[in-house]
């Protein structure tokens, strides 16, 4: 059967798809159990975009895009954020995380958005779609609200249009998804 993506600005927690898009969450992230989607949009807000990959009735992909300003050393710039990357357990390992990414990217390029970032527990993973280690100094809005500053080593950058991702200080100007 042929995957079929669903893009919508978020899961909303009462629509049909939302137990499948929990679990699926759940079983990625088990920190964020038992309602990692409820859990998720509470930290960071309502994403952009929203993509699902959905096989047959089942859904078996999962991925939030934000777009936000941030500063980058004395500009303001308009990035993606790529957040909640899940596929099904069964699934993994089958170029599923790299479909959802490659439509993110288009829908970013179309919004003429030059970076992407993804902050990453395995970033090996995330290679083969582009990203590169970021080595940046990064300011953020802590799960405690507090603002803190350092190189996280599971950052990463993809150049999405013409421009050279800088070495500079960043300020997410809000939480890391």
């Amino acid at each position: 059967m042929a995957l079929e993506l669903i893009k919508a600005r978020a899961i909303e927690v009462a629509c049909e798809l939302a137990t499948e898009v929990t679990a699926l969450l759940n079983d990625a992230f088990p920190d964020g159990a038992p309602d990692e989607l409820r859990n998720y949009y509470a930290r960071h807000g309502i994403p952009t975009t929203s993509l699902l990959l959905k096989d047959g009735s089942s859904v078996v992909g999962h991925l939030a895009v934000y777009e936000r300003h941030i500063r980058i050393g004395g500009d303001t710039v308009l990035i993606g954020l790529l957040g909640e990357i899940a596929t099904a357990t069964d699934r993994r390992r089958t170029g599923l995380a790299r479909l959802l990414i490659r439509h993110a990217h288009e829908h970013l390029q179309a919004q003429s958005i030059p970076f992407s970032i993804l902050f990453a527990f395995e970033p090996r993973i995330y290679l083969s779609s582009g990203y590169q280690p970021m080595q940046n100094q990064t300011t953020f809005i802590d799960a405690d609200g507090q603002s803190r500053t350092f190189v996280f080593r599971g950052s990463m950058y993809a150049e999405l249009l013409a421009d050279v991702w800088p070495n500079l200080p960043i300020d997410l100007c809000g939480t890391a998804v």
